[in-house]
């Protein structure tokens, strides 16, 4: 009998914390979409990669201080966030992708000319790295890896 005591907590610890994490991807996707500052940086992000010469002109050192560096720079951080909370088990990938994957996929299209250029420029290779393999994770159909392994918060 304690055995399946023992099953049945540990069935309730995971089916909770897979909730949570899907609460937490659900609370994430809703509030980016009524968050004005949001709202407004991807209105700029869109226009500004579908103008002229795209956003590759913003990775420019003389547009360093520029509002549309900073719409650009907020939808970039908003990815990458995005995919360091799945490694880490806060949000819940399948749902993400589910709900987002269009989203990332043309985002990134739109983006990677702008951060291949800014890492050329900086010599930082890693810079907005999360997002280029949220990309590919969302569109090769490929499971991200995990970061917080359990045996780890143990040894």
């Amino acid at each position: 009998m304690p055995a399946v005591a023992v099953v049945i907590a540990i069935w309730g610890v995971l089916t909770h914390r897979a909730i949570a994490r899907r609460k937490a991807t659900l609370d994430h996707l809703a509030i980016d979409n009524v968050d004005s500052d949001m709202i407004e940086a991807r209105t700029k992000f869109i226009q500004l990669a579908t103008g002229p010469g795209g956003l590759a002109q913003y990775a420019d050192d003389d547009k360093e201080h520029g509002d549309e560096l900073q719409a650009i720079r907020l939808i970039l951080n908003d990815f990458e966030l995005v995919s360091t909370a799945i490694q880490f088990g806060i949000m819940d990938f399948e749902f993400y992708r589910q709900q987002s994957s269009g989203t990332v996929i043309r985002y990134w299209e739109c983006a990677a000319p702008f951060v291949h250029a800014l890492r050329q420029r900086t010599g930082r290779k890693t810079l907005f790295c999360e997002f280029e393999a949220l990309a590919c994770w969302v569109s090769e159909d490929i499971k991200p890896p995990k970061r917080n392994k359990w045996w780890r918060k143990i040894f």
